[in-house]
């Protein structure tokens, strides 16, 4: 998708993973340089999570020109989400990734170009929300963003992040800028924390009761397991019905993370007893640890495992060269202790002033979620809701099989025959071959009165499947109807010839009939 000369930068979107593995080099590359990204924006990281992501999603690539072999200097993953409601539908841009990062890849020289192109993309798109979720970006970067979004056609607000259970804010991000030597970190503690650091950490380096192992491929399984089951008895009685879709999700990532060289999990034991773990994300391009996860026994009124945890990794990540130790979102007091300076992310709505979809439309790409939605919702009952959805789907695709069919059925049901009829009867030029779609436009002529017409779409029904009793007996009630009942078997047996002669036996057996009428007999009582 080119957005126009003038720009000079052009846009290509991406939404499947074999294009997005041809990519990767090039991602590497602007990632490398580009001063701002981390480790949720890397192209390991993004590639893992959109191979298990359900639902649309897409990636803005900006390049100088259309030339095949020209890179992209920058990206922007995204993704789209569909609300039916009040009879219509609603969709959100949302950031695509998952943690607690999210925002663009881009070459630093090429910023002042291509961030007001994504902004102008998105702009032709069919949304009535865009979330920038976890955005963290430079305050440049945001205000070439959202400058092309004026406050005549759009609403902006800043998401407030602090939680009104215990007052954390998520929009404020600890990090540690690590030094080259571990005593050297130690030495910008305050004393107090030094000294506890150095005790703690004697208690499982020396061999005693405590020790601290790190996941290998053997133990990885039965770590994250550890990990998991504490970490959920921990939150479930606030996250709630959403924590066995979160124990499942993480579980996903974490196993590919680690499959992939991207997680550190040590584990600290009581003798036998595992009673804590940590899973940190390791950016080796970018040499940052990124705590992601926690979990411990409640039960265990030993040393504190949380601080010991983090200074294992703290000096593990300084005695391997990383120079970042990323605490992610949430100003939690324990983590000042460590020597954090704090960067803000900026979550950011912006919303359609008429709250509608951008061009009045549905986006083409959220198709297949607004069918799904809108047969759930018609199979509840919430039939306005169904009705808008699948209209939305025809007015973009107005031979979409699926909505033709669907549509059809809730307008027979509601008695709206004719209506119905137009749909049947162009799903029948869409899908010639699907014989529920003849049966469906026979019903509704029938209901119609329009006998001669339906007996014409059983015909056809039947020709494609001769062994469905329904055929048989809706043939014979248009016959009846139109007052030509001896006309019942010569309209069967042509219907059927010449390759279903025993359907016509199962037939007459399944209504009890002789193999030949007796003279004067109907074939079929009316």
């Amino acid at each position: 998708m080119n957005i126009g000369k003038a720009s000079a930068v052009h846009i290509d979107i991406i939404e499947t993973l074999p294009l997005l593995a041809e990519l990767e080099d090039n991602w590497n590359a602007v990632y490398d340089a580009d001063d701002e990204a981390q480790i949720f924006l890397s192209w390991k990281f993004l590639n893992g999570f959109l191979s298990h992501t359900p639902g649309p999603w897409f990636i803005l690539a900006a390049k100088a020109d259309e030339a095949a072999d020209t890179p992209y200097v920058a990206f922007f993953p995204l993704r789209l989400q569909t609300t039916i409601k009040n009879s219509d539908v609603f969709h959100e841009i949302r950031m695509a990734g998952s943690g607690d990062y999210t925002g663009i890849v881009c070459r630093p020289e090429a910023e002042n170009k291509v961030v007001p192109a994504f902004a102008r993309c998105i702009r032709q798109m069919n949304w009535a929300r865009f979330k920038l979720d976890n955005l963290r970006m430079s305050e440049r970067r945001v205000r070439l963003l959202l400058a092309c979004f004026p406050k005549a056609g759009f609403r902006s607000t800043e998401v407030d992040m602090v939680s009104k259970v215990d007052g954390i804010d998520l929009s404020l991000c600890p990090y540690v800028t690590l030094p080259n030597d571990w005593n050297g970190y130690l030495v910008s503690l305050s004393t107090n924390t030094r000294q506890k650091i150095r005790r703690l950490l004697k208690q499982v380096d020396t061999t005693g009761e405590y020790r601290i192992t790190v996941a290998t491929p053997e133990t990885f399984a039965a770590d994250l397991r550890t990990l998991l089951r504490f970490w959920e008895a921990r939150w479930r009685s606030r996250k709630g019905d959403r924590m066995d879709g979160l124990v499942r999700s993480n579980g996903i990532m974490l196993t590919r993370s680690f499959q992939s060289g991207m997680l550190y999990l040590p584990t600290f034991w009581h003798g036998d007893r595992p009673v804590a773990a940590l899973a940190t994300l390791v950016d080796p391009r970018k040499r940052t640890f990124s705590f992601y996860m926690t979990g411990r026994d409640e039960t265990f009124d030993g040393p504190p495992s949380g601080v010991i945890l983090h200074a294992f990794s703290i000096r593990h990540a300084i005695e391997n060269g990383f120079s970042e130790y990323d605490f992610l979102r949430g100003n939690e007091p324990y983590k000042y202790s460590f020597g954090c300076a704090e960067r803000k992310i900026r979550p950011t709505v912006l919303e359609a002033r008429n709250g509608r979809n951008l061009g009045g439309r549905i986006d083409p790409r959220g198709i297949p979620d607004v069918l799904r939605q809108a047969t759930e919702l018609h199979r509840k009952g919430q039939v306005a809701d169904a009705e808008a959805g699948y209209r939305r789907i025809l007015e973009i695709q107005p031979r979409h099989a699926d909505a033709l069919h669907r549509l059809g059925q809730l307008l027979a049901a509601r008695g709206d025959f004719a209506a119905a009829k137009r749909l049947f009867r162009t799903l029948t030029t869409v899908r010639p071959d699907a014989a529920k779609a003849w049966q469906c436009l026979g019903q509704v002529c029938e209901s119609l009165g329009q006998h001669e017409e339906a007996l014409r779409q059983y015909l056809e029904f039947m020709r494609l499947q001769p062994d469905q009793p329904d055929g048989f007996v809706a043939v014979a009630k248009c016959m009846a109807k139109l007052g030509r009942m001896a006309e019942v078997n010569a309209a069967l047996l042509a219907a059927i010839e010449p390759a279903s002669a025993p359907s016509v036996r199962k037939w007459r057996d399944w209504r009890g009939l002789p193999d030949q009428p007796a003279a004067g007999e109907h074939s079929v009582s009316a």
